[in-house]
Order: C-alpha cells, then structure tokens, then sequence
C-alpha cells in the first residue's frame, strides 16, 4: 500500500525552485540580521551617550570638591592674614603708648605720631574689617556647598549605583519612618529607541510604570526620582495603616463582649374611628 501511495503522490520539482526560495530565504536572513545589529548598535550608542554624560556629571563633582578645598584653603589664608594684622595692630598700639610716655617734652611730635597711628589704625581695621567680610562670603559659599553635597546623602538618603546590566539604580533611605535604615530601589536603563525603561524595583509598585511614561514624555529624570521616593513613602504609609488596623483589631478582639440591651415594645397599631384614635 506504501508502494502505491508513492507512486501515487505528484512531482513537485518541476513547480518550486528550491534553489530559488532558499535564496530569498538567505536574503531575508541577511536583513533581519542587518536590522538586529543596527538596533544593537543603536542601543550601545545610547549607553555610550548615558556613560559619557555620568562621567560628565562625576567630573563636575570632582571640581566642586576641588573648589571647595581651595575656598577652605583660602579661609585659612584670610585667618593667618588677619591674625597677622592683628598683631601688627597691637604692635602699633604698644608704639603709641610709648610714645606717649616719650613725649611729654615733644608735644608736637608727639601729636604728629598719634595723627599717624590713628589714620595706620583706620586703614588697619577698613583692612581687617574687608578682610573679614571676605571670609563670611568664602564662609557662607562653603557652606552652601557642603549642604547641597549633603542634602542627598544624609536627609533625602539618596545614592546611585550602575548595575551589571548598564542600568541605573536609585536606592532610598529615610523613607519608612521606623527603619530610616531600610533602602527602596528603583532602576531604569537607556532603550535604543530613546526614553528610559523600567527595569527593577524593590518593592515593586504599580505606579512606577506611570512615572516613567511621563518622565520619557518630559524628559525629567529628576522629577521621576522625586515620585518613585513619593511612591515608595504611600507604600509605607498603607502598611502602616494595615498595621494599625491589624492591631486594632487584636486589641478589639481582647476587650469583654457589651451587656446584652433590652429592646422596647413596639407600639400598639391604631385605626381612625370617626375623629377618634383607639387600638385595634
């Protein structure tokens, strides 16, 4: 029966060249794969774009850093110098008084020497004085410096870290209120179609796929790390709601049953009887 169905199928070769589909199929092949290593080499163009500009934003740090160090050496500076005129102050003032006992029989002289010593004292303390004003401005820089440096780091507990796979962490501290401890994660990664793609987050919440819709639609980062650390904060609040409800309940559950209350009557039906009301 084999024999005969064998004998009995149609000749196909005549009807498709195989030579010919195995060509458009190699020629197919050839531009899937020509379109593949062009996303692929669009998406690494992105993650050299995003690299570059991380390094760009780690350099502006170090100089920061660096300016703040030179603005901390100019204050000291401005200190040995104004202690060095201080000195050179009470060293005239000391020159005076001996004057003073010096020239009882030179009363001009002597009149002369103080004119000179009051106006080196003016120029002295004008030069004290901008000296000083000079290290409160050098001062209140630095010190706006090291609070914008340590905003991130100690009460918003912010830190960033790139991971294995090219994307970019954003861990959270001081969000739950009874372990400032505890760190929330939410990680993004460039697409090569441009925008931003949500690649983790710990814990996970619905809403972070929202967020960075919005953020691909504005190009503001920023503004989505400030929602994810919103996000992550009504998270701990809800479970702090639960927990207190949880506990609640417990309590509740431990408290004695109320006394049993006893209902009223309920009143006797009445029927009009002309212009008289009596019970049924």
């Amino acid at each position: 029966m084999s024999a005969a169905v064998a004998h009995g199928a149609p000749d196909v070769s005549g009807v498709v060249d195989l030579d010919l589909l195995q060509g458009e199929l190699d020629a197919a092949r050839g531009q899937v794969e020509m379109w593949c290593a062009q996303r692929e080499l669009s998406m690494k163009e992105a993650v050299a774009a995003h690299k570059t500009n991380m390094m760009e934003a780690e350099e502006q740090y170090v100089r920061l850093v660096e300016k703040e160090k030179d603005l901390a050496a100019s204050g000291e500076e401005a200190q040995r110098r104004k202690e060095y005129e201080r000195g050179e102050l009470e060293a005239l003032r000391e020159e005076a008084a001996q004057a003073k006992e010096l020239g009882e029989g030179l009363p001009q002289q002597l009149q002369a020497l103080r004119e000179q010593v009051r106006r080196e004292e003016q120029e002295l303390e004008g030069k004290v004085r901008a000296l000083e004003g000079k290290e409160a401005v050098e001062r209140r820089t630095l010190d706006a410096h090291l609070t914008a440096v340590a905003a991130y780091g100690d009460r918003l507990g912010l830190r960033f870290e790139i991971g294995d796979a090219e994307d970019l962490k954003f861990f959270f501290r001081n969000v739950d209120p009874n372990a400032h401890a505890r760190e929330f994660m939410v990680a993004v990664r460039v697409r090569a179609s441009g925008g931003y793609e949500l690649t983790d987050a710990d814990p996970d919440v619905e809403a972070l796929t929202a967020l960075l819709e919005e953020c691909n639609k504005n190009d503001n980062l920023s503004k989505f790390v400030r929602g994810a650390r919103a996000e992550f904060r009504k998270l701990v609040a809800a479970d702090e709601v639960r927990a207190a409800a949880a506990r609640a309940a417990e309590e509740a559950k431990k408290m004695p049953p109320l006394p049993a209350v006893a209902l009223e009557p309920a009143p006797t039906p009445l029927r009009a009887l002309g212009e008289d009301m009596v019970p049924l």
